[in-house]
């Protein structure tokens, strides 16, 4: 567990000291603020179903493929390109432990990233208060609904990241393989959306299909549960394998690069 803490600590050293995570950060931020902001001023003029701070949850999802690659690219395709990772793997620190402390290390970075987005919504209620009620920005429900639905897709997205760059030793192909992985999930996710087929029976093979995508397909209908403070503990559970399984490969690869 020691050698766990201390590869999070210099990876966590690492990102705070990389110009690129700053940069990325600061264009992230800075088109999320300006899209909210004017999703803000159209929101009583439109039908959009879900309250504007799960809207928010929404721009940082389908944002985060262009996030999420500059955490994690570095993780383990730079280690290789230097030689280090051959060293390290001769100390005493496992598998697993190296690669749940650089994975913790990128989804801890991510999430305070997503921490400074939600002072938009907050900054606002903060200055106008009538205008922030009426956006529903003082139900609790909605904040502990929408920062629950962002840890755990954040989880499996930096998962996604991690696996990338254990493959390969160049920062780039590591970078455009993360993105390419959670632009395919974002869009299986996003063309499912609408879709009315019951997950209670399954009546025919698009049923079973949807069935089996999980969150997948249904990411953005549970949404709409989360954005009230209804967990879906499925939701959650299909969330946690992915992880798991991106990670798992990971500790795979590691293990066979150091045989």
């Amino acid at each position: 567990m020691r050698e766990y803490w201390v590869i999070l600590r210099a990876e966590l050293f690492g990102l705070f000291i990389s110009p690129a995570t700053y940069v990325a950060s600061f264009y992230f931020l800075s088109l999320l603020a300006i899209g909210f902001r004017f999703f803000i001023e159209s929101f009583t003029a439109t039908d959009w179903i879900l309250p504007p701070l799960s809207s928010l949850v929404v721009g940082l999802v389908f944002g985060s493929p262009g996030l999420i690659p500059f955490l994690t690219m570095r993780s383990f395709a730079e280690e290789r390109r230097l030689g280090t990772l051959e060293t390290l793997m001769s100390a005493p620190v496992g598998s697993i432990s190296l690669v749940l402390g650089k994975w913790s290390a990128s989804y801890l970075f991510f999430l305070i990233i997503c921490g400074f987005a939600f002072c938009f919504p907050a900054l606002l209620h903060f200055l106008f208060p009538e205008q922030g009620e009426t956006l529903g920005f003082t139900q609790y429900e909605q904040w502990i609904g929408a920062w629950t639905f962002l840890m755990i897709f954040g989880a499996s997205f930096t998962s996604v990241g991690i696996f990338a760059s254990s493959i390969t030793k160049n920062q780039m192909v590591a970078g455009m393989l993360s993105f390419t992985l959670l632009t395919l999930y974002l869009s299986i996710m996003a063309f499912s959306f609408g879709e009315s087929s019951s997950l209670n029976s399954i009546d025919n093979f698009s049923d079973f299909w949807n069935a089996c995508l999980g969150s997948f397909g249904h990411g953005l209908h549970k949404l709409q549960h989360f954005s009230v403070g209804l967990i879906d503990v499925g939701t959650i559970f299909h969330q946690l394998i992915l992880s798991f399984l991106f990670l798992s490969l990971a500790t795979l690869q590691v293990e066979r690069l150091n045989h």
